[in-house]
């Protein structure tokens, strides 16, 4: 991952878990509703992976936002 991506990864991450602890969820009941692995979850909040547009509007979705929301508050 280039060092842009791992910025982005790491700003989307922070937006993801806010609204995740927001809501006090486990990140295994947002991978849930996101029908995601919990794992996968873990490593976008920690900045480890970087989202694919597919993948920010289903964790947007289950959050309550757009994916499009999500990326704004990452100031994205």
């Amino acid at each position: 991952m280039s060092p842009d991506d791992r910025q982005i990864a790491k700003r989307l991450g922070r937006v993801v878990r806010k609204l995740r602890d927001e809501k006090e969820w486990s990140q295994i009941t947002l991978a849930e509703k996101a029908d995601l692995n919990f794992n996968y979850v873990g490593s976008i909040e920690r900045g480890e992976k970087l989202a694919s547009v597919a993948t920010v509007a289903r964790l947007g979705r289950a959050l309550g936002a757009s994916g499009a929301e999500l990326m704004r508050r990452a100031d994205l």
